[in-house]
């Protein structure tokens, strides 16, 4: 009998599965070297099995057991079918050098292989690598492939490549499915196109797809975005069946059009509620200037047993800013510290304009000088902002120059609240520099509203000789 010999007992692979299924990944790894030396092989079903685990799990160490393992098993090659579950797991674990690797070494390779290697690529954002591998694809890509590319430029920023790949798959006679739409309806969302948006609710609903309720909502949320309540609305209660998200988008919807009592009124009739439908509320209260409302709604979460996260204490911050509350402030402050939140741009942002709008612009730059993530350039336009509406022109010019000496990047909403800060402060030669710096150093095009803050400070010094 050959001592290596495929396991003939239930058993012992269901041990392994249990194991594994039960979060106990590492002891059921362990065990491998002990199967060696009993002269006993696993099945591929369960191999595979084991190497899915290590990817959801994110263990590459994991992982790099199984791939010994299966070398030292006695495998003269690695299966197609094991290999492309390889390569999946290296891929899902960020070590795309290694899926790569074990993908050029297969000898046979599928259509399941190309895919997950073209998946791997486009989730990691290695977009270019992905779009090679693409062209280099046999002639049978199907719309999973297709459908890999889209998400992959969807999620990289890339979106008008992700609209030409969804455009030459609808020209392709290989089919379609939900996925191919949900990521050209991010697109919708992200650059507000009412009529994409449009063109691809017609789609959805020819496809017979409207009943999905992601697509349906994501449809929503691109009207919502578009400031089409109305469309909004007439889809959200032509749903048979509406989830959560499905809610909170009209909620949305709702407060961006600034009607806070509809808004109340849909959130009081969700049959059911979690964090983020709660944020959507408080939040539309803070960005309309009904700071007493979003503090006397976030009361009413906690009472109800709902856990703030760094969203809800960002909106009520804000809220607490429009109220100019400054012991309400140092309250939530308190709350994010001690709550172990990370202090994310959305939170670092609110305790500035909080701070500054409660005359403490110096702690408001002392929180920004010395926090972690300041590299990002959203709380330096909110410290500008506050020194700008403060009077405080110069000084918010010099800020500006302090954030460039950390690398940070401005972008044409910089420039915005610079040119009007300067038009509050008369500076008008700072500002003319400003508009220049922006197209030679940054290849910012300035815009109609950068022009009128040159514009009105123009006049005013005309005016004033």
């Amino acid at each position: 009998m050959n001592s290596r010999k495929t396991l003939s007992y239930p058993c012992i692979a269901e041990n392994f599965i249990n194991l594994a299924s039960r979060g106990q990944l590492r002891e059921a790894i362990d065990n491998l070297p002990l199967l060696l030396r009993k002269g006993v092989r696993l099945k591929s079903k369960t191999i595979a099995f084991l190497i899915h685990q290590c990817a959801n799990q994110k263990s590459i160490k994991s992982g790099n057991l199984v791939c010994l393992h299966l070398k030292l098993s006695g495998r003269k090659r690695i299966s197609t079918f094991l290999s492309n579950h390889l390569i999946d797991m290296y891929a899902r674990c960020g070590d795309h050098v290694k899926a790569r690797e074990i993908f050029d070494k297969m000898v046979d390779r599928n259509l399941f292989s190309w895919n997950t290697m073209l998946s791997g690529y486009s989730s990691l954002g290695m977009m270019q690598a992905a779009k090679s591998l693409f062209d280099r694809m046999p002639e049978e890509k199907d719309f999973i492939s297709w459908n890999s590319m889209m998400m992959g430029y969807v999620h990289s920023g890339w979106f008008d490549e992700a609209i030409k790949m969804y455009l030459e798959l609808r020209k392709k006679d290989i089919g379609f499915n939900e996925y191919s739409f949900a990521g050209i309806l991010k697109v919708c969302v992200k650059l507000k196109d009412l009529y994409l948006a449009k063109q691809l609710h017609c789609q959805v609903l020819v496809a017979g797809f409207l009943s999905n309720m992601v697509l349906s909502s994501s449809i929503m949320d691109a009207y919502a975005k578009c400031g089409q309540v109305d469309d909004a609305e007439n889809l959200f209660f032509g749903m048979i069946n509406r989830d959560v998200f499905a809610w909170t988008i009209l909620i949305s919807a709702y407060s961006q059009a600034g009607n806070m009592r509809s808004a109340l009124e849909v959130f009081d009739a969700m049959p059911q509620k979690n964090t983020t439908s709660w944020n959507v509320l408080i939040g539309g209260y803070s960005n309309n200037g009904m700071g007493s409302h979003a503090i006397k709604s976030f009361s009413e979460m906690i009472i109800l047993g709902y856990e703030p996260d760094q969203f809800t204490y960002s909106s009520c911050l804000l809220a607490c800013a429009i109220i100019a509350s400054l012991e309400l402030g140092r309250q939530f402050h308190s709350h994010v510290i001690t709550s172990g939140l990370r202090l994310n741009v959305h939170i670092l942002s609110s305790l500035i304009c909080m701070y500054s709008s409660c005359e403490k612009l110096d702690i408001a730059k002392g929180i920004l000088y010395t926090a972690e993530n300041r590299q990002h350039i959203m709380p330096w336009n909110t410290m500008i902002s506050a020194l700008s509406d403060k009077g405080y022109g110069k000084e918010a010019i010099r800020v500006f120059f302090e954030m460039l000496s950390l690398g940070v990047k401005p972008e044409s909403t910089t420039f915005v609240i610079l040119l009007n800060a300067c038009q509050r402060s008369g500076l008008l030669k700072e500002a003319v520099c400003l508009l220049e710096s922006m197209k030679t150093d940054y290849n910012i095009i300035p815009q109609a509203e950068h022009h009128a803050c040159l514009a009105d400070l123009s006049h005013l010094s005309t005016d004033h000789c």
